[in-house]
């Protein structure tokens, strides 16, 4: 396929880039997933969408494009399932997606968590987890039994699509975060057409555009700023969280001016058995849930229906 049309369209910055519409693409995404570009021009697309910043048809069309590409967690649909995406890791603070989970799991929710099992610089979920027995899975039916166990499940994303980990896979090349990084933090690893996606965001126009995504599609997400790239409260500010859903939008969780006081004690974010001790005495009770943490558990809850509507919502 000849990828210069793409390329020119992305990168003309001084005229004014726009986004590709949706056909094209459709078509740039069918030749990214499906492998039929030079490596030269892989990098030269993925370059470009990150400086010029990706429109919300082109997250549309990458999404449609990948989303058939995905093997699905079947769950209950007797019970309420939320889906949580880790690819950031630990860098300067503890790592508390699993302790996100492992609360929201306790509480009765399927918690489907996705992403990379490693990092050589940062502290994975799933180095956690697997210090607290509960590692990843390797196939469809380990996920089932965890989530019949009240475990979460976490998905390695090579598991979930190996061709969306292989674009993953393109940033220690690059050295730049790349549109495979947006999308999945809007992707569904469930069957479920109904399972809450929690979605974080590090800078402005990520957060618009999961807003218009989240709020055209009528699908039901959870949105929050990220604390190092990870969807979980930081337990240094109170930060605000939306629930999107049925295109409207309602504040769960308001933001808090200025740093938070009475901040916990954390692990060393880079001792991943020493996280994983800590986040164990929590849900053991021999330490407090950090304030944070706890709201945005109970916004969860309140999302999924097993916490009565607080107040009404606005249009999103």
């Amino acid at each position: 396929m000849d990828a210069q049309s793409f390329i020119r369209e992305i990168a003309r910055v001084r005229e004014g880039a726009c986004g590709l519409t949706y056909p094209a693409a459709l078509r740039m995404f069918d030749a990214l997933f499906g492998g039929g570009l030079a490596d030269v021009e892989v990098g030269a697309i993925l370059a470009g969408l990150r400086i010029r910043g990706e429109s919300l048809e082109e997250v549309r069309a990458g999404l449609d494009v990948l989303e058939p590409l995905l093997l699905r967690v079947p769950v209950d649909a007797s019970r309420p399932v939320v889906s949580i995406p880790s690819y950031a890791g630990a860098r300067d603070t503890a790592n508390l997606v699993p302790l996100l989970a492992c609360l929201l799991a306790d509480a009765g929710v399927q918690v489907v968590i996705h992403g990379v099992t490693g990092d050589p610089d940062r502290t994975t979920s799933a180095e956690i987890l697997q210090a607290m027995g509960l590692g990843p899975v390797n196939g469809m039916e380990q996920a089932q039994a965890a989530l019949a166990r009240h475990d979460p499940a976490f998905l390695p994303v090579r598991t979930l699509s190996p061709r969306l980990a292989a674009l993953l896979d393109l940033r220690r090349v690059l050295g730049l975060s790349n549109v495979g990084h947006t999308l999945v933090h809007l992707i569904n690893p469930t069957d479920s057409p109904v399972c809450l996606r929690i979605a974080s965001f590090t800078r402005p126009e990520a957060h618009r555009l999961q807003h218009a995504y989240f709020g055209s599609a009528g699908i039901p997400a959870l949105l929050l700023r990220a604390t190092e790239g990870e969807p979980v409260a930081s337990t240094r500010r109170g930060g605000q969280i939306d629930w999107l859903h049925e295109g409207l939008c309602d504040v769960l969780v308001p933001a808090q001016a200025g740093p938070l006081r009475d901040l916990p004690a954390l692990p060393d974010p880079h001792d991943a058995p020493a996280t994983a001790r800590w986040i164990q005495s929590v849900l053991a009770g021999e330490r407090p849930v950090p304030d944070p943490i706890e709201q945005q558990v109970a916004a969860v809850l309140q999302a999924v229906g097993l916490k009565p509507l607080a107040h009404s919502a606005v249009p999103a």
